[in-house]
Formats: structure tokens, C-alpha cells, sequence
């Protein structure tokens, strides 16, 4: 057979596959191996002597490795592996290694196998930079900035208070990524290659070896299922989604017409004709890397549509590479993002001073013409709004307004005679008196921005415990195949 295969096919598709399944999932297929050959023994399928020399032989591997090149006189790494076992323990053993076993539950296996580790591993680095948010949550309770909405300034928020609804987003991430652990952590083994055995294993028995919760409940599910696959690519492009409207925000601050960031030396770049510019690269490769990683993810979606539901590559081996490198780049991502925002300077003064340039605690004024003046809400709304346009036409800010120039328009324009006082005025266009006063739930008051960080870290020390629980129990279970006797 060897002979007839295509070298085209072996350079285009065996040979990258074997590398990748390889560096992969090699340690992965071997305790497969070994907790199989243990099911076998303790269901009395097998003896013991000859499950005990099946699983030192798979022990002494997952001790030395498998380095060898690609060999095409076999089709895979499975067969490879088969194939050096047979060298040491013998046809007979290796080929009784395989009762009631397929190369279908085993790969659907192994891919969960992984899987589940790597989404723990991305849910401890978010926790990481959910920790970082927490700090400068901490550090800028009271840097009054201004919020936009449709790219116009809104109202004054904090930087603390925006900081946190960055935070909000990862916390139903972390949910998300939780979710879907458990629906991951499931056992295919024993499905076969899709419909069972007729010998009595003991699938629970498996399943607990190898750390999984409980096993699949369906056969034929078990080696069909790339929901899950999907699920890992969706649940990275959300998190990858609000990062990228977070670097957005963070380029926003940097240009030079707002100049409220400066990102730190090591991370910026020059122009080879310009010597002033300090270009924010480090965050827009950052936010190239974000719209790449989507790119990749989002084709584990045409790789899964339209394929028969069953065992096939489109969902096994050809679709591992690409979730791979979604799940790399977006490791790398929250990396960069983490070294960028350690590194980075806040200028309080400037976001300050642009809360005070433009119009944004408008709503306060109108808000102390309804609480302290008794105007309807719609009257206040409706003299605010002109006396702003009046303002803005004669090049001037809130700060150059008065309460005496208000209520000449009030008079004016509307019939109204609201008692204000300058007081009241100075005091209801204070950026800070507009933080303040919002103390309601979820608001950018400090006392509030500090409940919400507070509750945040508490559920991040939570979401931590059980990703610790989670990797002990994954890292445990690899020593006691190690050391596993029958």
C-alpha cells in the first residue's frame, strides 16, 4: 500500500498531519492506551499479566517519547505507534490492546483531552488580565473622563467605571469558558467507531481514569460532535470581540488630539522620516492580530456545515490545526494586552480638562433645574439643549455659561423663571459633582466603582479556585497513569 500512496498526498496532508498530531497529542493517545489496557483488566477481557505488559510498554513511551520522522509506509502517528509497540511486547498483546477500541473514540477523545486543558489554561490568563483591570480600577477611582456614545462625548464617567465594563465582559467570558468545560469534559471511549461493542467494557471506569466527568451518553454522538469545537471558536471570538472595542478605545486616547495615554518606550515605534512620532504599533498589531485570530476562528464554522454526521476528517484531524492557532494567536493577544496596559501612562489632567472643554455633564444641569428649580423634565431638557447650541455657536463651553445667561434664555424662549443660582450652575458643571451625585447601582461614583471591583475580585478568586481544582485534577490524573498498575 505504501508504494501506492501518493507522494503529493503525503506531502500536502500525512506528513504535515503526523508532525502535528505529534506535538500535540502524542502523551495524550499513550494514556488512552493505558487507561484502555486498565478497563480491559479490571472487566476481566483481558488478564492482568497481559494488560500489565501493555501498560509498562505504554509507560516506558510516554517516558522516552516518539521522535521519529514520518514513515509513509503508515498512513498516521496511530499506526506508527502500533507499529513500535509491536516491536516491544509483540503482535498478539498490541493487537488485544485494541479490543472494543477505535481509532474514532480515541481521536474524539484525545481532542477533549486537550482541549480541556487549553481552556483552562485561557481562562486562568484572563483571570490574569481581569486582575491588571482590577488595579487600575483601583488606581483611577476618581480620573474623571468622558464616556462617548456614537463617537460624540456623552457624560462624565471614571476611568475605574469605564475600566469595569471591560471587566463585566471577561467575568461572563470566564461563564462562558466554565459552560462549556463541562460539556467538553465528557468520555467518548467505548463508542468505538461509533456503535459500541459487544464486549462488557465499563466505560464509567475509563471515563474516570482519564479524569472526564462522565462518559458521552450516546454513541454515535460521541464520535460525531464538533459542537463543542464550535463552541471553543465562538466563546474566543467574543472574548476576542471586546478586546478588540477595548483597543479601539485605547488608540482613540493615544492620538495626539487627545493625548490622555502614552504607551510606554519599549512598546512604541518611530518613522524613518518623521523623528517626532511615537506610533502606538504594539497596540495596532495587537488589534491586526485580534481581526486575524476572528478570521481563523470563524472558519472552524465552514469547516463543520455540510459534512456527514459522523466520523470525518473535516471535523477530526483537518480541524485541529485551525482551532490551534485561533487559540494561540489569542494567547498571544491577551499577552501583548497585559504588557501594553502595565506599562501604559493614564494623564488624569488631560481627560479631565476634555470633560470640562465640552458639553457632557449637561444632563446634571438640566437634572438641577428638575430636582432644585421643580422644571418637568422635558422643559429642562428642552432649555438645556438650546442654551448648549447657543453656547457652542459663540465658540464657548459650559464653563463660559453662567445661570444668569440661562435664565434669559428660559425667559426668552421658554416663559420659564427657574431660580438658579450660580452656585447650583458652578457646582452641576463640576465633572467631579456629576461623579458624585451617581451613586446609584452600577454608577461611576468611587464608593460604587469600588463595590463592583471589590465583587469582581471576589468572583475572580472563586473562578480561580476552580480552574486550580480543574488543572490538579487534569495534571493528577497523567501521574497515576504513570505509575498505574493493574
Amino acid at each position: 500500500m505504501s508504494s501506492k500512496r501518493s507522494p503529493i498526498y503525503i506531502k500536502h496532508i500525512l506528513e504535515p498531519g503526523y508532525r502535528f498530531t505529534k506535538k500535540h497529542f502524542l502523551s495524550y493517545m499513550i494514556e488512552i492506551n493505558i487507561a484502555h489496557a486498565f478497563m480491559l483488566a479490571h472487566t476481566k477481557i483481558l488478564r492482568e499479566q497481559d494488560a500489565m505488559t501493555i501498560i509498562q510498554a505504554n509507560q516506558q513511551l510516554l517516558i522516552t517519547g516518539f521522535n521519529k520522522d514520518y514513515d509513509p509506509a503508515y498512513e498516521d502517528l496511530f499506526f506508527m505507534i502500533e507499529a513500535e509497540l509491536k516491536k516491544e511486547i509483540g503482535e498478539e498483546l498490541v493487537g488485544n490492546m485494541h479490543i472494543a477500541f477505535s481509532r474514532n473514540d480515541m481521536d474524539a477523545t484525545m481532542y477533549r483531552m486537550v482541549w480541556r486543558e487549553r481552556l483552562v489554561d485561557w481562562m486562568i490568563l484572563v483571570t490574569n488580565l481581569k486582575k491588571l483591570l482590577h488595579n487600575l480600577a483601583k488606581e483611577h477611582e476618581l480620573t474623571v473622563m468622558p464616556a462617548y456614545t456614537h463617537n460624540q462625548q456623552a457624560q462624565p464617567t471614571t476611568f475605574a467605571h469605564y475600566i469595569l465594563a471591560i471587566d463585566k465582559h471577561l467575568e461572563r467570558d470566564l461563564d462562558r469558558g466554565l459552560a462549556l468545560l463541562t460539556r467538553i469534559n465528557q468520555s467518548p471511549m467505548g463508542a468505538a467507531a461509533l456503535g459500541t461493542t459487544g464486549f462488557p467494557i465499563d466505560r464509567d471506569l475509563i471515563a474516570k481514569t482519564l479524569a472526564f466527568a462522565k462518559p458521552l451518553d450516546n454513541s454515535y454522538d460521541s464520535i460525531s460532535a464538533a459542537d463543542y469545537m464550535l463552541e471553543i471558536a465562538s466563546t474566543l471570538s467574543i472574548f476576542l470581540s471586546t478586546l478588540s472595542r477595548f483597543v479601539y478605545d485605547l488608540l482613540f486616547l493615544t492620538t495626539n488630539e487627545v493625548d490622555a495615554i502614552i504607551i510606554d518606550e519599549s512598546l512604541v515605534q518611530t518613522s524613518s522620516i518623521m523623528p517626532q512620532k511615537r506610533n502606538p504599533s504594539s497596540l495596532e498589531h495587537t488589534r491586526s492580530l485580534i481581526s486575524r485570530t476572528i478570521g481563523e476562528l470563524q472558519s472552524t464554522s465552514m469547516m463543520t456545515h455540510s459534512v456527514p454526521f459522523g466520523d470525518i476528517v473535516d471535523i477530526g484531524d483537518d480541524i485541529q490545526p485551525i482551532i490551534e492557532k485561533g487559540y494561540s494567536h489569542s494567547v498571544q493577544i491577551v499577552e501583548l494586552l497585559i504588557e501594553i496596559l502595565s506599562n501604559m501612562t493614564i494623564r488624569k489632567d488631560k481627560l479631565f480638562k476634555r470633560c470640562q472643554e465640552g458639553f457632557s455633564t449637561a444632563t446634571e444641569l438640566a437634572d438641577v433645574l428638575v430636582r432644585d428649580c421643580k422644571l418637568s423634565f422635558r422643559q429642562a431638557h428642552q432649555l438645556v439643549q438650546v442654551y448648549v447650541k447657543s453656547l457652542a455657536n459663540s465658540g464657548k463651553h459650559l464653563q463660559d455659561g453662567n445661570a444668569e445667561l440661562l435664565k434669559k434664555i428660559a425667559k426668552k424662549r421658554f416663559s420659564l423663571e427657574p431660580r438658579l443660582t450660580e452656585e447650583q450652575y458652578k457646582k452641576a458643571i463640576d465633572p467631579y459633582q456629576f461623579i458624585l451625585v451617581r451613586s446609584v447601582l452600577g454608577g461611576p461614583n468611587p464608593k460604587e466603582t469600588e463595590r463592583q471591583r471589590i465583587q469582581s475580585a471576589q468572583r475572580v478568586e472563586a473562578f480561580i479556585r476552580e480552574l486550580n481544582e480543574a488543572k490538579n485534577t487534569f495534571r493528577s490524573y497523567k501521574d497515576e497513569l504513570r505509575n498505574r498498575i493493574i
